[in-house]
């Protein structure tokens, strides 16, 4: 009953967004920020979603929320 998709290794989802957006990620830690799915949902639907509102390097909480309101 349960698929082989709900049980895909940490490796493979970090590879899967290293090839689809040209990434080095290494942790599937530096997605908590949003901007990794910022820029996924953009390559998903083009254009709609304003990136020039994301803060790329963020590191406090606060900045995390505001990628995630762009989300």
């Amino acid at each position: 009953m349960m698929e082989g998709a709900f049980f895909v290794s940490k490796g493979v989802i970090l590879d899967w967004l290293n090839e689809l957006l040209d990434l080095q990620l290494t942790k599937i830690e530096q997605c908590a920020t949003g901007a990794v799915y910022c820029q996924v949902m953009d390559a998903i639907y083009p254009g709609t979603f304003n990136l020039a509102k994301v803060k790329w390097g963020a590191k406090f909480d606060y900045e995390y929320v505001e990628n995630f309101k762009v989300l």
